[in-house]
C-alpha cells in the first residue's frame, strides 16, 4: 500500500466521505477557570486538530479498495476485542505512569483513536451510512446541550454559582433526564420512584465496583440511599447468599458507599493500587525489572514456608457516610472530560 496516494472514496457504491470542515479553535479553561479561546497558531504552525484530518485520510487509505486486506475484513464485532484491549492499555499507563515512558499515554491514546476512526470508517458502509463527522457532531451536540453554562445562549444565567461543582453535576443530570423523556424513556407511571431507574443506562459489563459507585451516587442524589442499602441487605439475606458471598458483597458495597461519598471511583482506586503494587514487586524503578524476553532463571527452587495469614477484620456495618454531602475535589474535573462517578460523558 502506498500511503502517499490520495485517499480513495468509500468502496460502497454511491458513498463518499464528506469533506472535512476546517478545525475550530478549541475552547480552553483560562487561569481563572473561565473558558477562553486558545491563542492563534503562529505563522507556519499547523492549526490544532489538523493532524486529525490526516488521521482520517490514513484510515480511508487502509479501508480503500486498493488498501489493506486485513482492514477490509474487519467489522464492528471483530474490532470489539481491540477496542477493549486498547482501553485497558490506556488505563494501565494512567494507573502507573512511572512504569512507562514519558510518551506512553500519548501513544496509547493514539491506538485508541485508531479504533474510533476504524469503527467510524466501517460505519460509512452501514445502512444508513454514518462517518467520523457524525461521531464528532454527536459529541459536540451532547457537550453543548449538557453544558448550557458554557455553550448556552444565556450562559450567565444557567447556574447560580458557576464554580459550584455540585450545581454543574445536578444540571448535567437534569439535562440527561430531559433527554430520556424526549426519547420516551422514563415516562411510565412510577418510573421516577422505582429503584430500577438507578440502574438505567449503566452497561451490564461495567465492572461491579464501578457500577456500585454509580448506583450509590444516583440513589444518594435522589435522597434514597437508605432505600438502596435496605434492598441490598434483603438480597444479601437470601437463603443462598452464603453460596455467592452475600456478606462479602455487602462489605464491598459499603466500600463503594464510602468511596462515592469522597468522590472516588473504587474500581480505579483498586486497579491503581494493584498496578503500583505490581510495579513495586517487579522493581520498576530499579535494575530488578527485566523484559519478558529475558526472564530470570531459577535453576533450584527451595520451598518457602507460607506466613501465617493476616487477620483482617471486616468493616463495621454501616460505618461509612451515607447521606452526607459529597466533598468534590477543588480541581474536579481534572481530566477534561467532565466525567464524575456517574459517568457524565455517557
Amino acid at each position: 500500500m502506498n500511503a502517499s496516494q490520495p485517499p480513495v472514496p468509500s468502496s460502497q457504491p454511491g458513498q463518499s466521505p464528506q469533506p472535512a470542515q476546517p478545525p475550530q479553535p478549541p475552547v480552553q479553561p483560562s487561569q481563572t477557570g473561565q473558558p477562553s479561546q486558545a491563542t492563534e497558531p503562529t505563522p507556519g504552525e499547523a492549526a490544532r486538530g489538523s493532524a486529525l484530518l490526516r488521521a482520517v485520510e490514513v484510515m480511508e487509505a487502509l479501508r480503500a479498495a486498493d488498501g489493506d486486506a486485513w482492514s477490509h475484513q474487519q467489522t464492528h464485532a471483530s474490532l470489539a476485542r481491540y477496542l477493549l484491549e486498547e482501553t485497558y492499555e490506556v488505563l494501565e499507563v494512567i494507573d502507573d505512569p512511572q512504569a512507562h515512558g514519558p510518551g506512553a499515554l500519548r501513544d496509547e491514546l493514539g491506538d485508541l483513536l485508531f479504533q474510533i476512526l476504524f469503527h467510524a470508517r466501517v460505519g460509512q458502509e452501514a445502512e444508513p451510512a454514518w462517518d467520523v463527522d457524525d461521531v464528532a457532531r454527536s459529541f459536540i451536540a451532547k457537550m453543548e446541550r449538557r453544558n448550557p453554562h458554557i455553550f448556552g445562549d444565556r450562559r450567565d444565567e444557567a447556574l447560580e454559582d458557576p464554580e459550584d461543582v455540585e450545581q454543574i453535576i445536578a444540571q448535567w443530570h437534569a439535562v440527561k433526564a430531559a433527554e430520556r423523556r424526549a426519547r420516551g424513556a422514563g415516562d411510565a407511571p412510577g418510573d421516577a420512584t422505582s429503584s430500577a431507574v438507578w440502574f438505567d443506562g449503566i452497561p451490564e459489563r461495567l465492572p461491579a465496583l464501578q457500577t456500585a459507585a454509580k448506583v450509590v451516587h444516583r440513589a444518594r442524589s435522589d435522597g434514597r440511599l437508605e432505600e438502596l442499602l435496605a434492598a441490598a441487605d434483603e438480597a444479601a439475606a437470601a437463603p443462598d447468599a452464603q453460596q455467592w458471598g452475600g456478606d462479602v458483597a455487602s462489605a464491598l458495597l459499603e466500600v463503594a458507599v464510602r468511596a462515592e461519598s469522597e468522590d472516588i471511583d473504587p474500581e480505579s482506586a483498586l486497579r491503581t493500587l494493584l498496578a503500583r503494587t505490581r510495579s513495586a514487586a517487579l522493581g520498576t524503578n530499579g535494575s530488578a525489572r527485566r523484559s519478558a524476553s529475558h526472564p530470570v532463571q531459577h535453576p533450584v527452587q527451595h520451598p518457602v514456608p507460607h506466613p501465617a495469614p493476616r487477620s483482617v477484620p471486616p468493616p463495621a456495618p454501616r460505618s461509612v457516610p451515607r447521606d452526607g454531602a459529597r466533598q468534590a475535589p477543588a480541581d474536579w474535573p481534572s481530566d477534561g472530560n467532565m466525567a464524575g462517578p456517574d459517568g457524565r460523558t455517557a
